[in-house]
C-alpha cells in the first residue's frame, strides 16, 4: 500500500504548483487564441491528474478495508510517517487535492469554452457558438491539414497574431477531453464503490 501513497502524494504535490503557476499563463498572455490553447493544455492536464488522483484513492481504499488497515485515507508521505499517522493532515490533504482538481477543471474548461473554431487562416469564425463550430468543421472535414484552427490566427489584415494557437484536428481534439474525462468518470464511480464498501466481518477462529 506504501506505493500507492508514495504515488498519490507525488501526483498531487506535483499537480498542485503546476496548476496555479498554469492558471497564471492562462490569465494573461497577448492573445486570446493564445489563451485559449493554453486553456485546452490545462484542462488536459487536469483531467489526466484527476484520473490519476481518483484511481489511486480508490485502489488504496479497497486494499485498506481489505485488510482491515486504517486510517482507510492514503498517508502523505511527504508529511506523514506511515507507521504514526496523522489524520487531520490525511484529510487536509485530501481536501486540498481535490479543491485544486475541481477549481482547475471549473478555470480551465470556462477559457476553453471560449474557443470558437477558424478555418486555419480566416478571421471569421466557423460559427460563434463553441457547439456551432465544431458541429461546422466536422460537417467540413479535413483533407489537408491544417484545416482548423481553435481561435483566429491572423488579424482582419491578414497578419499572423502572436503566440502559439493550437490546430483544431476534428474528432482528435474534443476527442482527448472526452476521452479523459471518461476515465475521470469511471474513476469516481469506483472511489464511490470503494467507499461505500463495508470492512470485511471480524474472522472467528476455532481454537
Amino acid at each position: 500500500m506504501l506505493p500507492l501513497a508514495k504515488l498519490w502524494t507525488w501526483i498531487g504535490q506535483l499537480f498542485v504548483p503546476i496548476a496555479f503557476t498554469w492558471a497564471y499563463f492562462v490569465r494573461n498572455g497577448a492573445d486570446e487564441g493564445v489563451l485559449i490553447s493554453r486553456g485546452y493544455l490545462g484542462l488536459l492536464a487536469s483531467l489526466a491528474a484527476g484520473s490519476a488522483l481518483t484511481w489511486t484513492l480508490g485502489s488504496y481504499l479497497r486494499l485498506a478495508k481489505q485488510s482491515d488497515i486504517g486510517p482507510i485515507l492514503p498517508p502523505n508521505t511527504m508529511f506523514e510517517d506511515p507507521a504514526n499517522r496523522n489524520t487531520l493532515i490525511s484529510w487536509g490533504t485530501l481536501s486540498v487535492f481535490a479543491a485544486v482538481c475541481l477549481a482547475a477543471l471549473i478555470f480551465f474548461g470556462v477559457r476553453y469554452s471560449d474557443s470558437r473554431v477558424h478555418q486555419w487562416d480566416d478571421p471569421t469564425p466557423l460559427d460563434q457558438s463553441f457547439v456551432g463550430s465544431r458541429i461546422k468543421a466536422h460537417e467540413r472535414g479535413c483533407s489537408a491539414p491544417p484545416c482548423f484552427a481553435m481561435s483566429v490566427r491572423k488579424d482582419a489584415k491578414g497578419n499572423v497574431l502572436p503566440g502559439a494557437i493550437f490546430e483544431y484536428i476534428p474528432y482528435i481534439t474534443d476527442g482527448g477531453i472526452a476521452a479523459l474525462a471518461a476515465v475521470q468518470l469511471c474513476g469516481l464511480i469506483f472511489l464511490g464503490v470503494m467507499a461505500s464498501r463495508n470492512r470485511p466481518p471480524p474472522r472467528n477462529w476455532d481454537l
